[in-house]
């Protein structure tokens, strides 16, 4: 017997009632845009907010004072309301003024340069992680840059320090505090200042965060653990860097086990990763076709199957799963040629809460690409140029998140299709217990008469029982689906994880 029709939607939402960090929306609300000069009327200029709280996302005005061009990040709560944001200048809380301790991010010539209320130069070198340890701290990873005093090289702007700095958001009503800022982790102008990501260790509470040197092949392993953020290592590993690839992007896979870095200057750089030492290996170099240009991005699927790179002028897609990576490159469209009024070309990518991957441009615009659908082969991904209007102009940049909702090594993948199954809204939630489960589960909101189903992703009864528990032993580790039917229909759902014996 197969009952698929209550179990595939359009809503998607990537929770788990099985593992509660599947349910964390640190990343569901996005600061974008500048300054709102005028705060009378309404017009396209000013900041404004992508909030993944809502289905479909909303897009919305969000007035504030200063621009984030470059540097970006925004946080939210476990249960999705805005903490704070920087633009690399200072860091600013959820009512839009500087958080106490906030102001005077990344000191120095640059910083008079563009700050506070243009915004810190720099592409994908600022992020947001919570302490595993303590809800209340949050940790601010930025890389600050000095003028270049050789002025015959062609890189004008160079690194200076990587920093952290810790805020306790618990702190003035929760307004939070600066309670340590400008903090060097590296001081070194040897780094290419851009990516700055970062992955879940393999115990599901630390962090690893990596960012790649401008001389040579050099990698910057940093772990973020109970005690705090600490060097951990320098690799050597793979083919050295472009010095001037900087405008590139890196990403780590869902599951964390791969890291890709892009620039045009580099081609495509992939290394497995392990989560549990922190060392990259296997490297592949992948030539992406080339055009001469000063950024890339590149992005993973949902479930990391498929990776997607681009650069101003086309965007292509990679089959992580093939034997020759290199021979699966497919072609998946070129820049029309759009502008409104400023040309629409190709820039950064970004996976969002809703298992989608949006794109902005390469000039201040209101619109940003998207990839509807990751997940499918090819061209069937559906790429929708110029698909979303945003309310005020957004200058480049998008805010980089890695993936919040990683557990330990093993644990199933929250990000995954399969984890975007959501039930029907007129069908009741299962009380399963325990959920993750591994042998008998019951379903603790039961009524007398009903039939209870086990379900894999494809809809396939695979259990069933005439009472309220279940049998799940047999069963092998990941997400299934419990459903609730009476004499007529389905009344009620809910996912269930079987974990490892």
């Amino acid at each position: 017997m197969k009952i698929i029709t209550v179990l595939f939607l359009v809503f998607l939402n990537s929770y788990s009632i099985g593992q509660i960090y599947c349910g964390y929306k640190f990343d569901h609300i996005w600061i974008l845009g500048d300054a709102d000069p005028d705060t009378v009327s309404t017009d396209i200029y000013g900041g404004c907010e992508i909030n993944y709280n809502t289905i479909p996302p909303s897009y919305s005005l969000h007035p504030k004072s200063v621009g984030s061009s470059y540097q970006n990040t925004s946080m939210s709560s476990k249960e999705g309301d805005l903490l704070f944001y920087s633009n690399g200048c200072a860091v600013y809380n959820k009512e839009d003024t500087v958080m106490e301790g906030g102001d005077s991010l990344n000191p120095g010539e640059v910083y008079e340069f563009g700050c506070p209320y243009s915004g810190y130069v720099g592409f994908q070198n600022m992020i947001s992680i919570p302490d595993s340890y303590n809800d209340s701290i949050f940790y601010l990873f930025h890389i600050s840059l000095s003028f270049n005093p050789n002025l015959n090289s062609p890189i004008a702007l160079q690194s200076e320090s990587l920093y952290y700095t810790k805020i306790n958001i618990l702190l003035n009503s929760g307004y939070g505090k600066v309670v340590a800022k400008n903090v060097p982790i590296i001081s070194d102008t040897n780094l290419i200042t851009t990516p700055l990501t970062a992955t879940k260790h393999s115990n599901g509470l630390d962090w690893w965060l990596i960012t790649p040197d401008r001389w040579g092949n050099s990698y910057n392993i940093i772990l973020l653990n109970e005690s705090g953020p600490h060097y951990f290592a320098k690799q050597f590993i793979g083919d050295s860097t472009n010095p001037i690839a900087e405008g590139g992007q890196g990403k780590f896979s869902p599951n964390g086990n791969q890291f890709a870095w892009y620039h045009p200057k580099n081609g495509l750089f992939l290394f497995d990763f392990n989560r549990n030492s922190g060392e990259l290996s296997n490297y592949k170099h992948i030539d992406i076709p080339f055009e001469d240009f000063i950024a890339g991005g590149c992005e993973f699927s949902p479930s990391g199957r498929f990776l997607y790179v681009n650069h101003r002028s086309s965007l292509f897609q990679l089959d992580m799963n093939s034997k020759n990576i290199q021979n699966s490159i497919t072609h998946i469209a070129d820049y029309d040629g759009f502008a409104d009024p400023l040309p629409t070309a190709f820039f950064f990518m970004e996976r969002t809460p809703d298992n989608k991957i949006l794109m902005n441009v390469v000039n201040g615009s209101q619109w940003l690409h998207i990839i509807q659908e990751p997940e499918k082969e090819g061209i069937g991904c559906k790429f929708e140029q110029h698909g979303i209007k945003l309310p005020t102009v957004n200058n480049f940049t998008l805010p980089h998140f890695p993936n919040y909702k990683l557990g330990k090594s093993g644990d199933p993948l929250c990000d995954s299709v399969v984890a975007s199954i959501l039930p029907l809204p007129d069908l009741y939630e299962l009380k399963i217990f325990p959920n993750p489960a591994s042998d008998v589960v019951t379903v603790e909101n039961w009524k007398d008469g009903n039939t209870l189903y086990v379900l894999d992703v494809l809809g396939n009864t695979i259990a069933m029982s005439k009472d309220s528990s279940i049998n799940v032993s047999n069963l092998g580790p990941g997400f299934y689906i419990l459903l609730v039917r009476n004499t007529f229909s389905n009344i009620g759902t809910g996912k269930l994880v079987v974990s490892q014996k």
